[in-house]
């Protein structure tokens, strides 16, 4: 990998990007990405992955500035429901085998922004399909496309440092946002504040993150990889179909009309109830049940919740192995 540092303990990979001094969001990072997340969907010792920055003092930065001149440069100038049929086009045309290289290779700088956006949105839908928890420790601000990307996690830690600012600023720029914060805000947050946001390019601390319910913690620098990762390690060890199900349930049920997303959630449960992996853990509660006569969710539910009930025993991959990508 061009950009990415990789590790694992347990069944959580940390994944650190470092392109100094600034940190900027680019081609090559969202190419690694698209790499790392195609290779944990195919690897069941995964359960959980924490993104960072290994610059010190820079989590991520917005686009990189020269990237994003190109593209105003050569983006058409067309009503905007013909530019998003040209988007959905787009997208069907770089699904086929071997296109996005040929798009990068012979394309020129509209074919590289063309696979950009492309991989872009094919990885982020990937993090939010997955069965893997993907979490955030944001270690330095978190500005435009690496603010983009930590909404796309599903969890956000934040070091308690008053420097580190989170925002989407692409307006002072004359842009739009264009990585999925207008649709992420807004499911978040609801629509004013997220209109107020955006319009102004306003940044929050991590402080007024918290209190906002845009990061999940708030920890001292020197302990922010520590604990993102032991929550990481947890959330580890809840079984890939349930956390599939859960994850599109929320991210893709919740957007519907009431009554057609309790369909689905009906089916994720069923989907998930029907595992090998439920059948098992089940088995262990009944059993827990019997000994304890009540629930061991009340009478001793610290070993259920820090994964050490349900052991090796109970652990049934979701599907088969493959490696991680090796840094290059």
């Amino acid at each position: 990998m061009e950009t990415l540092t990789l590790s694992q303990t347990g069944r959580v990979v940390t994944a650190r990007y470092a392109d100094p001094p600034s940190n900027f969001v680019t081609a090559a990072l969202i190419r690694d990405l698209d790499l790392l997340t195609r290779a944990v969907e195919a690897d069941p010792s995964v359960g959980a992955v924490v993104l960072t920055g290994g610059v010190d003092g820079r989590f991520l930065g917005h686009a990189e500035p020269s990237a994003l001149r190109d593209t105003s440069a050569m983006a058409p100038r067309l009503p905007a429901p013909l530019l998003q049929i040209g988007v959905r086009a787009l997208d069907l045309v770089l699904r086929l085998p071997g296109a996005d290289t040929a798009a990068e290779r012979f394309g020129g700088a509209a074919g590289v922004g063309a696979v950009w956006a492309h991989r872009w949105r094919q990885t982020v839908l990937r993090m939010n399909r997955s069965g893997a928890v993907y979490l955030s420790a944001i270690n330095g601000p978190a500005l435009g496309g690496g603010f983009e990307l930590a909404l796309a996690c599903d969890l956000r830690c934040a070091a308690d440092d008053a420097r580190i600012v989170l925002g989407n600023i692409e307006i002072l720029a004359g842009l739009s946002t264009g990585g999925g914060a207008s649709q992420r805000l807004a499911r978040m947050l609801g629509t004013a504040r997220t209109l107020d946001l955006l319009l102004d390019g306003a940044t929050l601390t991590v402080r007024q993150a918290l209190q906002a319910g845009l990061v999940e913690a708030v920890v001292p620098p020197a302990e922010l990889l520590e604990y993102t990762c032991a929550t990481a390690a947890r959330l580890a060890t809840r079984p890939r179909t349930a956390v599939r199900a859960v994850k599109h349930s929320v991210y893709f049920g919740a957007s519907q009309p009431l009554s057609q997303g309790l369909r689905t959630e009906a089916a994720e449960f069923l989907g998930a109830a029907s595992s090998a992996t439920a059948h098992r853990r089940l088995t262990a509660l009944v059993d827990d049940v019997a000994a304890l006569g009540d629930t061991p969710f009340l009478a001793r539910p610290q070993n259920w919740r820090d994964g050490t009930r349900v052991g090796r025993k109970y652990a049934v991959p979701d599907h088969g192995s493959a490696s991680l990508p090796a840094p290059s």
